[in-house]
């Protein structure tokens, strides 16, 4: 391999955790495993030849290059505070905290021990989304127009029970589950644009967190300037991912994420001077996610270059969004959810 492999602990053993430890790179390895259930942090342990510790700290005590942090938003930055303190990389899960309280005191942690964090924003690395990205990026296409998003799923017996719908222990609902994706792929794609009206609401599941939001985003003035309707639902039923893109000369769209979401489509309509029909150019992905390998490869490849180069997705970009979701709660009637939310 091209680089050094790393030494990595995991901290929060689930179904994400379990998603981390298989998409290291060759010559990576799981050391140890932590977990506030011990036989899942056993299991994994077990299933890469590591060690499962009692303790974080006793975790942390074996030096890993990177921690790995995987468990409930609400104990996400502290995890990650005490891996950076301690002298590891972190790579956090998105939100990456509970509000940007949590997401500032992560930065100043992190500048303080020199460490690097990334955050688990692992749509940008979806070979179609980045594709997408890289279109509007590239200009061929005019200026960004507008964008819309469309992300939902239906959730499961008992949802309404778990975790994430406790705003205590998740920071608020599904504008936090999956909201947080939108807003972050709109924040790489067109920019921090600031919020312009949200509408949240709970139809289907007996919670005090929010089933369903919808957002706009852009400036209050100004008749050109890029805009995004974004929305997010637990109200799905058939689970759904769509991020279409408008640019002064082309629409770019993104279809479907694997599996339950459907194999990923990239279309791109190429409008001619004349209009009219648009020329197609339509790409099908594979069948396997391969977004969570190639995120990990960017920032093992940071790591091994040293030199404190922007990563595609951090704080900052956790800042932006939690800075849009403050916002949309605060002028909503669930202003008063946020307040029992820990700062």
């Amino acid at each position: 391999m091209s680089r050094q492999p790393l030494r990595v602990g995991i901290a929060g053993c689930g179904l994400i955790g379990a998603k981390r430890a298989e998409a290291l790179g060759e010559g990576d390895a799981v050391i140890g495993t932590f977990d506030v259930a011990p036989g899942a942090a056993r299991k994994l342990a077990e299933a890469h030849g590591a060690t499962a510790y009692d303790s974080l700290e006793a975790l942390l005590a074996e030096e890993p290059d990177v921690v790995v942090v995987a468990v409930s938003h609400d104990r996400l930055a502290e995890l990650a505070e005490a891996a950076l303190e301690a002298g590891s990389n972190v790579l956090v899960e998105k939100p990456a905290g509970v509000g940007t309280v949590q997401i500032r005191r992560l930065q100043k942690a992190a500048e303080r021990n020199g460490g690097q964090v990334k955050v688990g924003f692992n749509h940008r690395f979806h070979p179609g989304i980045a594709r997408a990205a890289e279109e509007v990026h590239s200009g061929a296409h005019g200026e960004l127009m507008h964008l819309r998003g469309r992300y939902g799923h239906g959730g499961r017996i008992g949802y309404d029970k778990e975790w994430r719908a406790d705003p205590v222990r998740s920071g608020g609902g599904e504008l936090i589950d999956q909201g947080m994706h939108l807003l972050d792929l709109t924040h790489w794609i067109a920019g921090p644009l600031p919020l312009h009206s949200a509408l949240l609401r709970t139809h289907f599941w007996d919670t005090p967190a929010e089933d369903n939001a919808a957002l706009i985003l852009g400036a209050r003035h100004g008749r050109t300037d890029p805009w995004a309707m974004l929305h997010v639902t637990w109200t799905e039923w058939k689970n759904l991912f769509s991020l279409e893109i408008y640019c002064r000369t082309a629409k770019i769209q993104v279809d479907g994420l694997v599996r339950s979401y459907g194999s990923q489509t990239l279309r791109i309509y190429r409008m001619s001077p004349e209009l009219g029909p648009p020329d197609l150019e339509e790409v099908a992905y594979g069948p396997e996610d391969t977004s969570w390998a190639r995120e990990w490869e960017h920032f093992a490849a940071a790591i091994d270059a040293g030199d404190g180069r922007r990563l595609n997705g951090d704080l900052e970009d956790a800042l932006y969004a939690w800075t849009q979701v403050e916002a949309a709660y605060a002028t909503t009637d669930y202003a008063a959810m946020r307040d029992t939310v820990p700062r």
